[in-house]
């Protein structure tokens, strides 16, 4: 059964990125619920373009929005905002990151787990298996819907909640 918010109205799809907002644009900080998927709006602050599969963290460095992000990040130091679905957002440009739903996820290259292992937050918007072995004490992010290799995409279950 497919899903759909009440609100806000959203112009664009959740694919749009722009490097500049316009009347109807929405604010950053904007989230929507599309088909059972929730999105928030975002301003890539960062130095480097956010990939699908790539998560963003918080901009620490630059608090001009609140929801200026970043793909840099440390493992199990900085919160996940959310993950990359549809287009890429490239630096300075406004975007949708999925906050929960389905989705594929990078694992980083030392990295791999088989399907129903949870995820932990790795370094630089890649993902990593969350276990007592692996040593990943950040906060669970979601889990693996099938077996993904090192430094390759699968698809996951990821929640920021």
């Amino acid at each position: 059964m497919a899903y759909n918010s009440a609100g806000p109205v959203v112009f664009a799809g959740v694919s749009a990125v722009t490097a500049t907002r316009g009347a109807n644009d929405p604010q950053v900080g904007t989230r929507a619920t599309i088909e059972g998927e929730t999105y928030v709006y975002v301003y890539n602050e960062g130095g480097e373009q956010i990939q699908p599969s790539y998560a963003a963290v918080l901009d620490a460095s630059s608090a001009t929005s609140g929801y200026s992000v970043t793909i840099s990040s440390v493992s199990g130091v900085d919160m996940m905002i959310g993950v990359c679905k549809h287009a890429t957002i490239t630096t300075g440009a406004y975007g949708w990151l999925m906050e929960q739903g389905f989705v594929n996820v990078e694992m980083e290259a030392d990295n791999s787990g088989v399907t129903g292992a949870i995820l932990a937050l790795a370094a630089n918007g890649e993902f990593a298996a969350k276990s007592n072995s692996t040593g990943y004490a950040g906060k669970t992010v979601g889990q693996m819907m099938e077996s993904i290799a090192s430094a390759a995409s699968g698809l996951a279950y990821i929640s920021v909640y």
